[in-house]
């Protein structure tokens, strides 16, 4: 259940969204577990909670995040000293009820940084901000974002399954552990982006730039990346299982215990890369250029090795 609601907030604290000024309050109200209780009545009481709370602090700006039955939890807003003290009055016993609602907990929460810590702070009312946060709360699944600047953005474990994200900005992204299922990347700008963990299934990342990004343990079956950048890169642990990667530049990259099986790595660049325990078998190598690279325990059963420039022998 949903509350729209008002907290006639005056919000002008300026702190930038670098510090730690969120807070997150947790109430219990038997009223919100009473079948009879009316809607109304209980939009009135969040309201009534909502006022009392921009009474004890005015330089906070208060949203509601969830409504359960027996629960209400509310996200804080402000300068960190005004969050810091209203959570020494919660600890102290002074701040354990509002209009007779039992404060349950009240957390001070990791910074409120959706930007990596590299970039500047930033204005609420950025576009890029505000595309951020909408991604964050809503998820992006089948969104799309063509063109978007993301860059820099912290987006850990989102859902942006089958997204548009075709030549978009997303250099430092952090996208670890996110759901990219079927997401179209083609052109994209990942340089040294974070992608550990993610989940690329299926996705298309052809003439995208891969440069310098982590993609340990990452899922990219049947990905599309032909004609990718992808030197410098970290796929230690990552599946590629049946990936197309013709093309691709994989120099001065680190494969070990990559799964690169049934893959297509034709006329692919792994120049000077780090092979050891790679799973090759079935892949189709032709035309592929190895030259100085490590290659230790690698399986190449079933693999199609014609016109391979270099040697298979480390």
């Amino acid at each position: 259940m949903i509350f729209t609601v008002n907290t006639n907030s005056e919000y002008t604290d300026n702190s930038t969204y670098l510090e730690p000024t969120i807070a997150e309050i947790i109430l219990t109200e038997s009223l919100l577990t009473d079948q009879v209780v009316q809607f109304e009545n209980k939009k009135r009481k969040v309201q009534e909670i909502l006022d009392h709370l921009q009474q004890l602090a005015q330089s906070i700006e208060l949203t509601i995040e969830n409504v359960e039955a027996d629960q209400l939890t509310i996200k804080v807003e402000g300068s960190k000293v005004t969050l810091q003290q209203l959570q020494q009055l919660f600890h102290s016993g002074e701040f354990t009820k509002v209009s007779g609602v039992t404060v349950k907990k009240f957390d001070l929460l990791k910074n409120h940084c959706l930007l990596s810590d590299n970039i500047a702070p930033i204005d609420k009312d950025d576009p890029q901000f505000c595309l951020i946060e909408k991604i964050m709360s809503q998820g992006g699944n089948d969104q799309d974002l063509r063109d978007a600047n993301l860059s820099g953005a912290i987006l850990t474990n989102v859902n942006l399954i089958l997204a548009d994200l075709r030549e978009a900005n997303l250099m430092g992204i952090d996208l670890s552990g996110a759901n990219l299922m079927g997401a179209d990347l083609s052109g994209a700008d990942l340089l040294g982006a974070n992608l550990t963990g993610a989940n690329l299934t299926g996705a298309k990342l052809t003439d995208a730039n891969l440069k310098g990004a982590d993609l340990g343990d990452a899922i990219l079956e049947e990905a599309d990346l032909q004609w990718a950048d992808l030197s410098e890169v970290n796929l230690i642990g990552a599946n590629l299982t049946q990936a197309n990667l013709k093309g691709a530049i994989l120099s001065d990259s680190l494969l070990s215990h990559t799964n690169f099986s049934q893959a297509n790595l034709s006329e692919a660049i792994l120049s000077r890369s780090i092979l050891s325990q790679t799973n090759l078998s079935g892949s189709n190598l032709s035309e592929t250029d190895l030259r100085d690279a490590y290659i230790s325990g690698t399986d190449l059963s079933q693999a199609s090795l014609q016109n391979i420039k270099g040697s298979l022998q480390s």
